[in-house]
């Protein structure tokens, strides 16, 4: 009898911290844009990849897929696919890419940030896609780049992106 209580204690005390540990989507969302403002600013990485003349950031675990050219860059990383669009005829300080997520009716933002430093410009921007999928865009200048991913990969995914789009030279 005490060792069927002491079961029932354990699977109740299991399923509580279960339940505790995981993030809501807004703890994610919010965790997510902090970091990718952070890594906007520290702006610390250096171009380790050249696709048709363009240099960027490649963090490990990517792999750039062959189709890619200076436009239009696919990377995978975890059965999870990233594309980073380029438009060369941008400055530093485009909003582009911005003003065209804001005038898109059909996207439901879940959060968006901007951010500024020194003539440069970047975005950041968590859409939501279907409950158990996000939309996550970063942007910096004429480099955007997007994916879906799950509630759980959001701060790791849009900070990664954010070193990627921020380094493209």
């Amino acid at each position: 009898m005490f060792g069927k209580w002491k079961f029932i204690f354990l699977l109740v005390m299991s399923v509580f911290l279960l339940t505790a540990c995981n993030e809501s989507l807004s703890d994610q969302v919010t965790a997510g844009v902090e970091a990718a403002e952070a890594a906007f600013h520290l702006n610390d990485k250096e171009p380790t990849e050249e696709i048709d003349g363009i240099q960027l950031y490649k963090p490990t675990g990517f792999v750039i897929s062959e189709q890619s050219d200076a436009q239009n860059i696919v990377m995978t990383k975890n059965k999870e696919t990233f594309i980073l669009f380029n438009n060369p005829n941008e400055k530093n300080d485009s909003q582009l890419f911005y003003d065209l997520l804001l005038a898109d009716q059909n996207k439901e933002i879940i959060e968006q940030s901007t951010f500024n430093d020194d003539g440069i410009f970047g975005f950041v921007a968590v859409v939501k896609s279907d409950d158990d999928h996000v939309e996550l865009i970063t942007s910096v200048g004429g480099s955007k780049m997007t994916t879906l991913t799950t509630i759980k990969n959001i701060e790791e995914n849009i900070t990664e992106m954010m070193e990627i789009v921020r380094s493209v030279k």
